[in-house]
């Protein structure tokens, strides 16, 4: 039983190591703080995080997305196992 588990906690055989380490370095050196994070709002919540909407755009251009869906499936299947 502990071999099965040792087995799953090894994230290079669920995801592309590279590509997280790619994702990860250009984030840690991507500056947003330009950019605010969240507008302040009168009436509601202040919805969502304009960096990681930011961070998410990068991602769908660089990995030639086209649809949201696309992105979603992705994210899911690479970054899940972290």
């Amino acid at each position: 039983m502990y071999q099965r588990q040792e087995i799953f906690n090894i994230i290079e055989l669920f995801t592309s190591q590279k590509l997280i380490n790619f994702y990860t370095k250009l984030f840690e050196n991507l500056d947003l703080s330009p950019l605010p994070d969240r507008l302040p709002s009168k009436y509601g919540p202040t919805g969502y995080s304009r960096h990681a909407l930011f961070r998410a755009f990068i991602v769908m251009k660089c990995e030639k997305f086209a649809q949201i869906t696309d992105l979603k499936d992705f994210s899911r299947k690479q970054f899940n196992h972290c």
